[in-house]
This record gives structure tokens, C-alpha cells and sequence, in this order.
């Protein structure tokens, strides 16, 4: 049976999970919305996220939608436990900062590992459980972001040349730091993984994997005979769908 789902953020890190689910989506139908007129939300209060998240959902429960992933570590770390409460018949996906990375592998308690995230997503209760639950000896060296995500949120615009000195600056606490693996917090990263990776020679490990293989099995999906690159795109809240194709969006293909 053919489904819809939406993906939320407040600006285009979401897309980065959109563009990798892309591939097993087949029959069903693919929303995107964002609210890029506040972008970002990390600077805003508990109640306006979940105020502006709340609206998003009701715009696509609307376009009936039955599966909704929030694509930021913010809103699900702020906004996620009062949706599933408030929107019942309404399936939930969150996102957080994947630091029991550390676990999976005995090897790496001989590694350097570090994660940077938004100062936001750092200042959650969600993620300061998290830490403490998974690694309470804090053996992971947490980076929080000023700016980056925002940086990244520009390429929109910008050229990559154009911000590459600001990513630059962005990222040099973390050298000093001479890390082997690099967690990526904030969806944003990853748009830049392949430049992170060759400047600061670390391995860089994007969650997006483990949530999409989550979606995967939840939904008994599989890798599609036909790859669909289009899905529907709402920057702003108009409740206006348009439909795009994700090659529209330059900045997700800088990797390539």
C-alpha cells in the first residue's frame, strides 16, 4: 500500500537524510518541509519549536501523511516525546547524536573520538541523558558548533569557495583535539563529511545510516526497481506543496 512521508527541519540538513532514504522509497510519496523564515532554531525557546514543529505536522497530517522523521537533533531532542504524546496516530523518527558509536566495537576504546553538534542540541536534557546513560566516562570529546550549521545553511546560496574559509575557522578547535573518528551531530554535517574528513584526517561516521535502515525495516521497504529523485517541498510553511527534484539542490552533491 502506497504511504506518505514527511520529513521536517528548520532548514535543509533534512535534506541530507531525504537525499539517502531516496533510494528505497519506490511507491510511496516523499514530503519535505522546513521553516528556513527561522532558521535556525537553535537560538529559539523549547515552546517556539514545538509551537512551529506542531504546525509543520498538521500541514502535512494534512497530505496524510503517517510517518513523520523530525531531521534535526534540536527538535528531537526538544520536541519529539511531546509530539508522540499530542499526535498519537502519527509515527515518530527522531535523530540524536550517535555516541554509542563508541560501543560497537571493542577496537575503538583505542580510538581518539570526538562529536561536534549544535550548542542547542549540547544543552538539551535529552542529549546530557544520553551522554550520561551511554558514555558516562566521557571518553567521547563533545564539540559544540557556534556557527556551522548556519555556514552550511548558506551554501543555498553561496558557492562552496565562497564559505570554505569560514568552515575553516568553524572547525579548528576541533583539530587541535587530533582526533581518529568524528561524530556528526547536526544534519548539516554531512553535506561537508568528505571536507572534514580530508582536512582533519578522521574518519567521519554520519548516523543517517542507522536511522534509515530503522525506516527500512518499520516500513518492509527494499531498494526500489526505479530510484525516484522527485518528492514535494514546502520551504516556509505555506502549505503549498511544489514538487522538486533533489538534483535541484547543488550543495548535497559536493561529495560527488
Amino acid at each position: 500500500m502506497q504511504k506518505n512521508l514527511g520529513i521536517i527541519d528548520s532548514g535543509i540538513g533534512g535534506l541530507t537524510i531525504l537525499r539517502d532514504l531516496l533510494p528505497y522509497i519506490g511507491k510511496h510519496n516523499l514530503f519535505y518541509i522546513s521553516d528556513e523564515d527561522n532558521v535556525p532554531y537553535g537560538s529559539k525557546s523549547q515552546s517556539f519549536m514545538y509551537q512551529r514543529t506542531a504546525l509543520m505536522v498538521e500541514n502535512l497530517i494534512r497530505s496524510n501523511v503517517s510517518l513523520i522523521v523530525l531531521a534535526c537533533n534540536t527538535l528531537t531532542a526538544e520536541t519529539i516525546d511531546k509530539l508522540r504524546e499530542n499526535y498519537s496516530s502519527i509515527e515518530f523518527f527522531g535523530i540524536e547524536p550517535y555516541i554509542n558509536y563508541l560501543n560497537r566495537d571493542d577496537s575503538l576504546k583505542d580510538k581518539k573520538i570526538g562529536l561536534i553538534l549544535t550548542h542547542a542540541t549540547n544543552k538539551s536534557k535529552k542529549f546530557q541523558s544520553l551522554r550520561s546513560r551511554v558514555d558516562p566516562n566521557k571518553i567521547i570529546e563533545v564539540i559544540p558548533m557556534n556557527h556551522l550549521a548556519m555556514i552550511i545553511e548558506s551554501l543555498k546560496t553561496k558557492s562552496f569557495d565562497d564559505v570554505k574559509d569560514a568552515i575553516l575557522s568553524e572547525l579548528s578547535p576541533v583539530k587541535k583535539h587530533d582526533l581518529d573518528i568524528l561524530i556528526l551531530g547536526c544534519t548539516h554535517y554531512p553535506i561537508i563529511d568528505h571536507f572534514i574528513e580530508s582536512e582533519l584526517k578522521v574518519r567521519c561516521i554520519n548516523p543517517h545510516k542507522f536511522l534509515i535502515n530503522r525506516i527500512v525495516e518499520f516500513l518492509a521497504l527494499g531498494a526500489a526497481q526505479h530510484q525516484e529523485t522527485s518528492f514535494n517541498y514546502d520551504s516556509n510553511l505555506s502549505g503549498k506543496w511544489r514538487k522538486v527534484d533533489i538534483k535541484d539542490f547543488h550543495f548535497l552533491f559536493l561529495n560527488t
